[in-house]
């Protein structure tokens, strides 16, 4: 059962806090995020043949915990780092339709897929995939962060080619907005 968390006992079988026990420091607060970012990310509790999802129930439980999480946590001064790996190339069937309808009319591009990672915790952020054109000096790349409940897309656009592969990646991640 993986990541199946039950929700469905009685509320009569809640622990209650401690009194005078209610002050968390700053490690256990961080801590506290981290565990539901996790939770975001992994956990689901509504499980079908081919598909995992989250119940309302767990929806409203994450709400409240990112209200809990607000009063705790200043995320205006959170910075978030990311580094990439690969790339890696992709084959045209596996590339997003969307990067492909964008370069349908051009030919002789080589396609590449570049995973996304947020330091320091190396939490999976989500991908870039592009699509070089030697000969215009271009590439058009197609973002996808992972998100809950869907997944946010940035592009696809074009941009100039890099000196380096390398140089042209790091111009796509550069341009990722990013927030909490």
């Amino acid at each position: 059962m993986g990541n199946i968390i039950p929700f469905n006992r009685d509320l009569a079988e809640r622990p209650m806090p401690k009194a005078g026990a209610l002050t968390i420091s700053q490690s256990d607060a961080k801590a506290f995020d981290d565990f539901v970012r996790h939770i975001e990310r992994h956990c689901y509790d509504e499980i079908e043949a081919s598909s995992e999802a989250k119940s309302s129930v767990l929806r409203m439980h994450l709400e409240r915990m990112h209200m809990v999480l607000d009063t705790l946590i200043d995320y205006a001064d959170e910075e978030i780092d990311l580094y990439w790996a690969g790339p890696d190339q992709v084959k045209l069937d596996e590339a997003d339709p969307l990067l492909l309808a964008e370069i349908s009319k051009r030919s002789g591009l080589h396609l590449h897929q570049i995973s996304i990672f947020q330091l320091p915790d190396d939490i999976f952020f989500g991908t870039l995939q592009i699509a070089v054109d030697d000969v215009a000096g271009e590439t058009c790349g197609l973002i996808r962060i992972q998100q809950w409940p869907s997944d946010l897309i940035g592009g696809p656009r074009w941009a100039q080619n890099g000196a380096e592969l390398e140089e042209t990646i790091q111009t796509f991640i550069h341009a990722i907005p990013l927030e909490r």
